[in-house]
């Protein structure tokens, strides 16, 4: 039920992921969208604007100068029309040329409620005069001098790209500004301003505006990608602590299983001396009870060792461990520990002492209990070669322990010196043992200033570098 839980939980952090990422990208995209919308048209009002601006500076010389505008009078216009529709004024274009004198007569309807026009009526009217006059009169336009209005239009939008501009008539070319063909122009847009004459076309060609967009989007993009951050973090972190809890449930599980097995062997043989002092020595032979008594305390003295591992193991990481450190000869020290490791096994170990006497502080308990760890691992999990070197090196003491094994895999390399961890041998209990052996022997190399690490070696070894003053 618990896996099937955590499968789920897994299951759906993923799927939240995924719709959080594709939210914000959807998020993202429209907004980008909306912001290159919103600066095309903010480019298109600039350049309308600054054609307006153009026209109407030059609407204001050449009206003045050279043509006149005559307006009727509120005298002259009919009292009364069924339609409200009266003729409010003429206006006469002038042009003169170097033989004769042409003239062009427009005549312009105004309809309103109102017998008199208002004064703002008529100046719309004008502003429409001048419009005309200008689209007859304008044959061809001084673009280099537009681009200083679309300048001064751009600058004032905060707009800052190079562009060319085309000015065509009944799809013919007239003029040209800054190359408009260039492949840089990626863009375009044509002047809706009413000065411009019906059969005449501007058109505003700039470069790609992707930057410029994200610019004016950045802020939401930030904030969209922070908060996309948080979210993925926790929920990855939510997956991480889950992850870690199932390990964590499988070491346990591990643990409990190991210190079952390992109990209950010195509880059965305990019980067994006992019920054969008890059943099968009637007689009361000092010799038989000597001999279950003897079994007795062996067993009762290694689950007495256990439980003091187990204690040991859980103040490791409290200041209530102080280590006793005295100055140590650590070739003897390593010496006396391999001649009791060596009854015991068949396997050969082999030292390589230092030329010259090493003197460390050390706590000679808890350090020789390093040593008998990882030569133990060496002997349970390795070759049938053991080799121990100890030397100085950069002020440092390096003692190595190496075995012919098959070596440790990658994935495991990091987790063997958690707490209560094992390398998995598919449940089988070949050797015994707690997970607690390297655990304990890194944590005392910590207290003493060193450190303890597996070497990326073909071969399993552990390598112990220790702070030295000769």
């Amino acid at each position: 039920m618990k896996s099937f839980f955590r499968n789920h939980i897994i299951y759906w952090v993923t799927f939240t992921v995924l719709i959080t990422v594709g939210i914000q990208i959807y998020w993202n995209i429209t907004n980008y969208r909306t912001n290159k919308q919103r600066l095309i048209n903010t480019i298109q009002i600039a350049f309308d604007n600054g054609i307006d601006s153009y026209y109407s500076d030059k609407a204001k010389s050449n009206i003045t100068s050279r043509d006149t505008i005559n307006f009727a009078s509120p005298a002259d216009m009919p009292a009364s029309d069924p339609k409200k529709e009266v003729q409010v004024y003429r206006t006469e274009i002038k042009r003169y040329t170097s033989k004769d004198k042409k003239n062009r007569r427009f005549m312009f309807k105004y309809t309103s409620d109102e017998t008199n026009p208002s004064v703002s009526e008529i100046k719309n009217i004008q502003v429409l005069a001048q419009k005309i006059i200008i689209a007859v009169r304008q044959d061809s336009i001084d673009l280099p001098k537009m681009a200083t209005y679309l300048d001064r239009e751009f600058a004032r939008k905060q707009l800052d790209f190079k562009y060319g501009l085309l000015y065509s008539r009944n799809h013919r070319t007239v003029s040209e500004y800054q190359n408009p063909g260039d492949k840089q122009y990626r863009f375009t847009t044509t002047s809706k301003s009413s000065y411009l004459p019906q059969d005449g076309k501007l058109e505003l060609f700039f470069p790609d505006i992707f930057f410029k967009t994200l610019k004016e989007g950045l802020a939401g993009i930030l904030l969209s990608l922070i908060l996309s951050l948080c979210i993925i973090f926790s929920l990855f972190y939510l997956l991480y602590i889950i992850r870690k809890q199932k390990q964590l449930a499988v070491i346990k599980n591990d643990f409990i299983s190991n210190v079952s097995h390992e109990l209950k062997t010195p509880i059965a043989v305990v019980t067994s001396a006992l019920e054969g002092i008890e059943k099968f020595n009637t007689d009361n032979e000092p010799e038989k009870t000597k001999k279950y008594l003897a079994i007795s305390n062996q067993h009762l003295a290694k689950l007495h060792q256990i439980v003091e591992k187990i204690l040991e193991t859980s103040i490791l990481e409290s200041d209530q461990l102080q280590l006793q450190k005295e100055a140590t000869d650590l070739t003897e020290l390593i010496r006396h520990s391999i001649e009791k490791i060596q009854i015991n096994t068949e396997k050969t170990i082999v030292f390589n002492p230092p030329q010259s006497v090493i003197m460390a502080a050390v706590d000679v308990f808890h350090f020789e209990n390093v040593i008998n760890n990882l030569i133990d691992n060496a002997i349970k999990y390795g070759g049938d070669r053991i080799t121990i070197d100890l030397n100085t090196t950069d002020g440092k003491v390096i003692l190595t322990v190496s075995d012919t094994g098959s070596g440790i895999e990658k994935s495991q390399r990091q987790k063997i010196f958690d707490k209560f961890y094992r390398v998995p041998n598919h449940n089988r209990h070949d050797e015994k043992g707690f997970g607690i052996g390297l655990y304990y022997a890194r944590t005392i190399i910590v207290k003493h200033g060193g450190t303890l690490e597996l070497t990326p070696d073909i071969q399993t070894t552990f390598k112990i570098t220790l702070p030295y003053e000769s």
